[in-house]
This record gives structure tokens, C-alpha cells and sequence, in this order.
């Protein structure tokens, strides 16, 4: 057995010798600047994600690569090349030699080979959690089926920056029946933060069983517009994020950061600012980004071929996949392109009764059913005034569904309805939107 353990004590002194001889030559020479730009370059590419997720403002995120950029110009102030310093040869014959034989002689003094072994303890004992964390994790070992301790401490993992964590203990909690709106969006986010940013396919299902759940979720319509910005439908994510800022206040955490993102879908997709979003005069969603850079090279017959030409294959293609929703949805905005209003009316038809639990799709429907009509003041279709009731029991607060509600009440000759639910509209308007002049006229048509 000793034998065993000299021989094992030789070979580790040859391994610390071999390892030590590249540090007594003196004669490399080292480049600080290298791990300095490599430091910088990383946080360039970390922050370049941040923006492009919608994580951190756009001024702050220039002003933050300005500083960086500032500390890279920097570095040539100073020497770019200096010799690395001579080593100590004691020090060296210490650390390569005298060491290894005072650990091998403390081992077999004090060491027990014969112990088990404990895999993963040093990576478990590394982890430095805060007083916060560590009680959120107690409660959850205390009880492991309480799904409610599982969402406080994802919510804890959250706040502390660990998206992978935080995801994890929502799955958790999401597998044991915390299947709430809220608790399935915070799913999706921390899902979608622990990617980088990037949309994934759990992270999409998570937020679509938040919005079944509660077709109102605002954080679950806000991500699943911006994953359709990341495919590519910068279209659709407009409509998405202009139909839910008409139900946003003005006063909201994050009607900034709304505001923003359709500020920029509308300035990627060439539009003039949107004054007002979810106005009646909004603009309609249409093709995909895609298609239309790919047709604004091309003559106006081509361009009007290539769109039809689009337009039918869909249509076709849904006649054998009528279960198609965002198929329907597509079709029914690129009729309302090419101002075939009956067709789109149509197409929106299919889609409200696939997903009779859709605001924003009844609401759509809705509005191309009256689109085009001058007589809505003495008539309203009975599909519409349908389409209204469904919405309004959707959400009874929604602005436009309570402006076609009084549309509807306008018709049927209750004036005090109408004028009551308008001016639940008028008092959700911003104080500078070109809208409360036109509403305050239709209220002031309703006295007597």
C-alpha cells in the first residue's frame, strides 16, 4: 500500500515540475490590451442584445456604448506591449516542488482514502444565494408541492437576474397547477429572458395558454407580438401592439416601452408616427414585411400580379386547412390591403368563430363589417351588433368595444346608453388625442 502511495506522490511531483518549466522563461512578453478589448467587445455584443430584445432603452443603451467605446480609445494611452516580470525561482521551487510533498505528507497523515465520495458537493457549496433567496428556497424544501412557494421563489430568481432559474421554478410551479394568467406569462418571460431575448417555442406556448387563460393579459399580447416582430411579421406585431395600447393607460408601468416598440415597427415599416394607437383610422395590418420589401421593386402590374397572386394561394390553402387561424387572419388583413372589403369581412368571419374568446380578432371583425358603410348611424348589421357583444363580455372596459357598444345603443334608440358608455371612452383618452374632439361631437349629437 505504501508503494502505491509513493509511487502516486512521484508521479504528481513530475506533473508539478513539467507544468512549473514554462514560467522560468523570461523571455515571452504579454499584451494586456488583448483581455481588455475581448472584456469590451463582450459587453458591445451583450448590450447590442439588451436593445434589440427591448430590455434597455434606446438612449441608454447609445450612452452606454459611448462609454465603452470610450474606454477602448483609451487603452492606447498606455504601453501596448510590456516584458512579463522574471519569476521568483524560490517562490517557483516552493509552488512546483516543496508544496505538492507538504500536501502528499499532510494526506497521508490526516487524509482517509477509504471515505466515500460526495460528487457535486463543491459546485452545490459554491453557490452564494442572498438571505432572500435562501428563505424563498427553505419554503420550497419545506413544502415541495406547494406550487405558490414554487412562484415566489421563480419570482425571487427573477429579481435576482437568473432567468434560468427563475424558469425553472415556474415550470415547477406550472406542472404542480399554478395555470393562472399571471403566473403562465411570468412562464413565458423568464422562458423568453433566459433565450436572450429570442422567441422560443416553449416560451410562445407559454404565453398562448396565458392568453387562453385571460385574453387580456397584457405582458402575454405584448410577447407574442414581439415574437411575431422577430419572424418577421413586423405587420402583425403592429396591429397586435396598437390594439393593445387602445386598452393600455396612459399611466401604465410599461406603456413606455409599448409606445416605443410601435414607434419603431412603424418607423421599420416606412409609416408616418402613429398619433393614437387603437383609433379607429389606425392602420390596417397587411403582408408580411418580407413580401412587401420584395414587391417594392417591382412595376405596378407586377406588384399587383404578385399580390393577388399571394392572396389566392392563401386562400387555397386554407379551403383544405379551414382550422387555421393565423391563416385566416393573415388572409382577411391582406384583403383589407387590396380594399376587397367583402372578402376581408368574410375572412374575419372565419376567424371570430375559430376563437370566440379573441378580443382583438372580434374587435377585427367588427370593424370590417362597418368598414366602408356611411349609414351606421341609422343601421347596424346584425353580425355586428353580435361581434359588439361578444367583445363587450370579453372586456366591458375595452375603449373601442365600448364605442361600439354605443353605436349600438345609438341605433337602437337609447341615447342615455350611448352617451354613457362614449364617455367612458372619452374619460380612457390621452388629454392630447385628436380623438376626444370627434367623441366630445358625437356625445354633444346625443343631447337633447
Amino acid at each position: 500500500m505504501i508503494l502505491i502511495w509513493f509511487i502516486l506522490g512521484i508521479m504528481t511531483l513530475a506533473t508539478a515540475v513539467l507544468l512549473a518549466l514554462p514560467l522560468f522563461d523570461t523571455r515571452k512578453f504579454k499584451n494586456e490590451i488583448v483581455f481588455a478589448l475581448e472584456v469590451y467587445r463582450d459587453q458591445i455584443q451583450e448590450l447590442n442584445r439588451d436593445a434589440a430584445a427591448g430590455l434597455i432603452a434606446p438612449d441608454q443603451a447609445k450612452q452606454a456604448q459611448i462609454e465603452i467605446e470610450r474606454r477602448i480609445l483609451a487603452l492606447t494611452e498606455s504601453p501596448q506591449w510590456q516584458p512579463a516580470r522574471a519569476p521568483s525561482h524560490g517562490m517557483l521551487v516552493t509552488a512546483a516542488v516543496l508544496l505538492p510533498l507538504l500536501g502528499f505528507g499532510l494526506y497521508l497523515w490526516l487524509g482517509e482514502p477509504g471515505l466515500p465520495g460526495q460528487p457535486f458537493a463543491h459546485e452545490a457549496n459554491a453557490i452564494v444565494t442572498s438571505p432572500e433567496i435562501a428563505r424563498l428556497q427553505d419554503a420550497v424544501a419545506e413544502r415541495p408541492n406547494d406550487a405558490a412557494a414554487w412562484v415566489a421563489l421563480a419570482a425571487g430568481y427573477g429579481a435576482a437576474g437568473q432567468p434560468t432559474d427563475s424558469a425553472t421554478a415556474y415550470g415547477k410551479a406550472v406542472a404542480l397547477g399554478a395555470n393562472d394568467s399571471d403566473t403562465l406569462a411570468a412562464y413565458g418571460q423568464a422562458l423568453l429572458m433566459a433565450s436572450g431575448g429570442e422567441m422560443t417555442e416553449p416560451a410562445n406556448a407559454a404565453f398562448r395558454r396565458a392568453l387562453a387563460a385571460d385574453p387580456s393579459n397584457p405582458i402575454a399580447r405584448f410577447f407574442l407580438a414581439l415574437g411575431r416582430a422577430q419572424a418577421g411579421d413586423v405587420e402583425g406585431a403592429l396591429a397586435d401592439w396598437m390594439a393593445l395600447a387602445a386598452e393600455t393607460p396612459a399611466d401604465a408601468p410599461w406603456r413606455a416601452m409599448l409606445d416605443n416598440h410601435i414607434a419603431k415597427a412603424t418607423q421599420r415599416l416606412g409609416r408616418a408616427p402613429v398619433p393614437s394607437p387603437g383609433a379607429e383610422d389606425a392602420p390596417a395590418a397587411g403582408p408580411s414585411a418580407a413580401e412587401i420589401a420584395a414587391a417594392e421593386s417591382m412595376s405596378p402590374a407586377e406588384r399587383e400580379e404578385f399580390v393577388n397572386a399571394m392572396v389566392t394561394r392563401l386562400a387555397e390553402r386554407l379551403q383544405a386547412a379551414p382550422e387555421d387561424l393565423e391563416g385566416w387572419i393573415r388572409l382577411a388583413r391582406a384583403y383589407q390591403v387590396l380594399e376587397r372589403g367583402d372578402d376581408a369581412r368574410a375572412a374575419w368571419g372565419k376567424a371570430a368563430a375559430l376563437a370566440p374568446a379573441r378580443l382583438d380578432i372580434q374587435l377585427d371583425y367588427a370593424d370590417a363589417i362597418i368598414a366602408g358603410r356611411n349609414d351606421i348611424d341609422r343601421y347596424l348589421p346584425p353580425e355586428f351588433i353580435e361581434a359588439v357583444k361578444r367583445a363587450r363580455t370579453l372586456d366591458p372596459k375595452n375603449p373601442l368595444g365600448l364605442y361600439y357598444g354605443g353605436l349600438v345603443a345609438r341605433v337602437a334608440g337609447d341615447r342615455a346608453e350611448a352617451q354613457r358608455l362614449w364617455q367612458q371612452v372619452l374619460d380612457q383618452l390621452p388629454a392630447e388625442s385628436p380623438q376626444r374632439a370627434i367623441l366630445q361631437k358625437e356625445l354633444e349629437s346625443l343631447l337633447p
